[in-house]
């Protein structure tokens, strides 16, 4: 058999073929950052990915994504309730001692998402924009 019958037999079987797309299922946390004072102050967000796993089709792929979606939003709601817990008795403690509360450096509690993408950490931000 010469290469071009070879090649013409592939192309014709191979006309109608699809690729395999293989899917990344990401969870990211969400870390809020304070930007700086210009404009009027402003904020950033990293996004780090914390956990990934692959998924053989587009499909699968969804479905796992509104399961886990479900559990980062409690996820989220959960760390906020403690972001808000532990900054009130930082407050009391401060206020008992008659100090005052620096929040410099304060970014705010995380929240948690999760992506679909063709790699793991397609989305990741892990470095602080700065101000133009």
């Amino acid at each position: 058999m010469t290469d071009n019958i070879m090649i013409e037999a592939w192309n014709e079987i191979m006309a109608d073929a699809q690729e395999a797309e293989e899917c990344i299922v990401s969870m990211y946390s969400i870390e809020p950052y304070y930007g700086g004072p210009e404009e009027g102050g402003w904020w950033g967000n990293l996004l780090i990915l914390k956990e990934f796993v692959r998924c053989t089709t587009r499909n699968a792929a969804e479905k796992l994504q509104e399961k886990l979606q479900s559990r980062c939003e409690e996820m989220s709601r959960e760390e906020k309730t403690f972001d808000y817990e532990e900054c009130l008795r930082v407050c009391v403690r401060a206020y008992a001692r008659g100090e005052d509360v620096d929040d410099h450096g304060y970014d705010g509690p995380s929240s948690y998402t999760v992506l679909i993408e063709k790699f793991p950490g397609e989305n990741q931000v892990t470095e602080r924009s700065h101000y133009e």
